[in-house]
């Protein structure tokens, strides 16, 4: 199944959430990535960065990948 097409708050979000997790990423390392419990991750979310939670599971994972792969230790 197809996933639905991404709105532009959506895209907008994803674009914030990427941002604001590098200085995380960058002060934790790749002990950031550690736990990778989407639960756990949504709760942290509604703390620290509520805006992003306009996203799917789904995206939300892609940013994790994508913020990984950008700003984790190499």
């Amino acid at each position: 199944m197809e996933a639905p097409p991404i709105t532009t708050v959506q895209a907008r979000a994803k674009a914030v959430l990427l941002e604001f997790l590098k200085f995380r990423v960058l002060a934790a390392e790749d002990g950031f990535f550690v736990n990778n419990d989407r639960q756990q991750r949504r709760e942290w979310l509604s703390v620290m960065h509520p805006q992003s939670l306009v996203l799917t599971d789904e995206q939300l994972d892609q940013v994790w990948i994508q913020a990984h792969a950008l700003y984790g230790s190499h």
